[in-house]
């Protein structure tokens, strides 16, 4: 990536509010506020959907592997989609 592109970026970035999730190595990992959207909706297009769910959008990766304890503990992160079991129908 050369300097004009980075400078771009850094453009682009400074017009819309960034997410930022810090990560156990240090780093941060920033999304729009569009991502924060496609992550949601990610999200429910993974439950319940087994083995046909997409793969996990890259804010909920960062989310449940994040060092603060508010992404770790949120909706993004707290949704177990590997080994999620059968819930028990506690209907009347």
């Amino acid at each position: 990536m050369g300097l004009k592109d980075k400078l771009r970026r850094l453009e682009r970035a400074s017009k819309e509010e960034l997410i930022s999730i810090p990560q156990p190595d240090g780093t941060v990992r920033r999304f729009s506020r569009s991502a924060y959207r496609a992550a949601f909706l990610n999200t429910i297009d993974r439950l319940g959907a087994g083995e046909d769910a997409p793969p996990p959008h890259p804010l909920l990766e960062a989310a449940a592997n994040s060092s603060d304890l508010t992404w770790r503990n949120s909706f993004f992160a707290g949704v177990d989609y590997e080994g999620s079991t059968e819930v028990e129908d506690l209907s009347d």
